[in-house]
């Protein structure tokens, strides 16, 4: 049983390594992919987030294509995001969240993915930035 324990932590702990990874990843790429300064993206996480800079607005969107939770065509995979939410997050929780950020659409993808990724923050479901 204890075995089972342990292989079950080490998946767990590999998982989360490359989510990690692949997040630093994908930040970098749409960092220069979007041209947005690293220090806008800092603010953004901290919560100071310029919703006039549509460099953040690209990269928001570049981030949310990258993990799949943008489509290619600019709409939002609540599956996927569902799926990307740790699990430490109470169901209820993730349901009002994806509930009140569902349907969010901008004049373009850009301006979606900041319309997204502002309603994730704000409501401190989880970061991908």
């Amino acid at each position: 049983m204890k075995a089972i324990f342990a292989i079950l932590a080490l998946c767990f702990v590999a998982a989360l390594a490359d989510f990690k990874e692949d997040h630093e990843q994908y930040k970098t790429l749409c960092i220069t992919e979007s041209g947005v300064s690293p220090d806008a993206v800092k603010n953004a996480r901290e919560g100071k987030i310029d919703e006039n800079d549509n460099k953040l607005a690209c990269f928001y969107s570049c981030l949310l294509k990258k993990f799949g939770i943008m489509t290619p065509d600019g709409t939002i995979d609540e599956e996927v995001a569902r799926s990307k939410i740790p699990s430490t997050i109470p169901k209820e929780k993730v349901d009002q969240v994806l509930t009140k950020c569902k349907g969010l659409k901008g004049q373009d993808h850009c301006t979606t993915g900041m319309k997204v990724m502002k309603c994730y923050l704000e409501n401190k479901t989880f970061t991908l930035v």
